[in-house]
């Protein structure tokens, strides 16, 4: 399934919660009313549904504007492998051909994405400075967090990896909350933590159930609250990241 959503959803970019974050987020208003025309307009998916099909040949990029997706790929033995979790504000795609996609990206919530072709972002690069700009700033920010996600996820015993990974996932729903998110709500069930750090779902429980008993978080579905930041943290070896 490509970008074949529910049909298109009205709305004026000048008011985008998101805008700031996206890569037209340093345009004044009355550049980014003139570019508003360029930019398709939200498309809407439930929780499950596939954006883009691993492999697909898309001419298209993603701005997220609201929901939660994944970014993975299926391995020979049809296990799955998580390397991304895309928030709103984020984007995904920006390449300058027509290449397939090597991997999937699939809704974690209901999600509303705004869809760029990219001949449309070459054009507007050509034209506004700002957005070339923070095209790059978001493809070095992107770059340098997964690098991180490399050193800190490879070498960690399982505990560790998690607790990496609640953090790193918790303080990034905390940076959304300013644009009226829940800062408690956690996207992520055990199977796609499994799925990203490359352990069983038993051993995530196991772990999760662990932290739990330990007063580090408490959680239900959807819902994680880190209770013990610095504890958690250090067993993590967690630093927050700027975010873009």
């Amino acid at each position: 399934m490509s970008c074949n959503g529910n049909n298109k959803i009205s709305e004026n970019c000048l008011s985008c919660v998101v805008r700031k974050s996206t890569i037209f987020g340093d345009l004044t208003n009355d550049e980014m009313a003139s570019i508003e025309g360029y930019i398709d307009k939200k498309r809407h998916f439930q929780s499950g549904e596939y954006i883009i099909q691993e492999n697909t040949a898309v001419n298209y990029s993603l701005c997220i504007n609201s929901g939660y997706l994944i970014l993975g790929s299926y391995l020979e033995n049809g296990s799955r492998q998580i390397f991304q979790v895309a928030m709103p504000g984020d984007s995904i795609g920006f390449s300058h051909s027509n290449d397939a996609y090597h991997y999937f990206v699939q809704a974690l919530t209901k999600t509303d994405v705004c869809v760029i072709n990219n001949a449309t972002v070459d054009k507007l690069i050509g034209e506004q400075k700002a957005i070339a700009t923070k095209l790059i700033e978001i493809l070095s920010h992107n770059t340098s967090v997964n690098q991180q996600y490399l050193l800190n996820l490879g070498r960690k015993s399982a505990k560790e990896s998690l607790a990496y990974l609640i953090m790193d996932i918790s303080t990034r729903i905390k940076q959304q909350a300013s644009n009226g998110g829940d800062d408690d709500f956690f996207p992520l069930n055990q199977e796609d933590m499994a799925d990203i750090l490359g352990l069983t779902k038993v051993h995530v429980s196991r772990v999760i159930s662990s932290f739990k008993k330990e007063a580090l978080i408490q959680c239900s579905q959807k819902k994680l609250e880190v209770l013990n930041e610095d504890l958690l943290s250090d067993i993590a070896g967690f630093i927050a990241v700027d975010s873009k």
